[in-house]
C-alpha cells in the first residue's frame, strides 16, 4: 500500500498521513524541495515520531508514470492532489485510473482548456468558473464523493474523491 501526496508543497499532508498510517508508504512528491519540508519533519521527530515511511521524491508526476518497482498497477494506493496548480488535478486523477488507484483531489487553479471543449469561453465571475470547471471534472471522471470543506480553510474547498472498485466473484 502507498500514499502519494502529488504537489505535496510543505508535505504536512503527507506528514499526517505517515503519523496515522504507519505501516503505509507515503511519498511527498514535488518539484521544489522546500525547507519547510524538513522542518517539520524535525518537528515530528522531536516528538517521537521519526516517520520512517515517509519519503520525499523530487519531481512531477513522471515519477510515478516512469516508475518500474512494483508500485504501479498496486490496487491498494492512494494519490492526493491537494490544490494541484493548472494540469495537475486532472492528470493526477488520470494517472489515478490508469493505475486503478484511488484518489482525492482538491482542485485549484483550472485551466478550461483542461477540462472543456476547445474553444469554450467561460465569463463568469472566477467563483462561479472554478464550481463550473469542479462540475466538468466531476461529469468526466464521476467521484464517488463531491463535498466541500469549511472555506476558512480554503476558498477553493470543493473535494473530489473515487476509490477502487473491488470486483465480486
Amino acid at each position: 500500500s502507498h500514499i502519494y501526496d502529488i504537489g505535496c508543497g510543505h508535505g504536512l499532508l503527507a506528514m499526517f498521513c505517515a503519523a496515522s498510517f504507519p505501516r503505509i508508504a507515503v511519498h511527498a512528491i514535488d518539484i521544489v524541495p522546500r525547507d519547510s519540508f524538513q522542518a517539520q519533519r524535525e518537528a515530528f521527530q522531536a516528538t517521537g515520531m521519526s516517520l520512517p515511511n515517509l519519503m520525499f521524491e523530487e519531481g512531477d508526476l513522471t515519477v510515478l508514470q516512469n516508475r518500474d518497482d512494483g508500485y504501479k498497477n498496486s490496487e491498494r494506493s492512494l494519490l492526493l492532489c491537494v490544490h494541484g496548480c493548472k494540469s495537475l488535478t486532472h492528470e493526477s486523477i488520470e494517472l489515478s485510473k490508469r493505475n486503478n488507484w484511488s484518489w482525492l483531489a482538491v482542485p485549484c487553479c483550472l485551466q478550461s482548456d483542461n477540462h472543456l471543449d476547445e474553444g469554450t469561453t467561460l465569463k463568469v465571475s472566477d467563483e462561479t468558473r472554478f464550481m463550473m470547471l469542479c462540475g466538468a471534472i466531476t461529469a468526466k471522471y464521476e467521484p464517488d464523493t463531491v463535498a466541500t470543506i469549511d472555506s476558512r480553510i480554503t476558498a477553493r474547498g470543493i473535494v473530489l474523491t473515487s476509490s477502487v472498485k473491488e470486483e465480486i466473484q
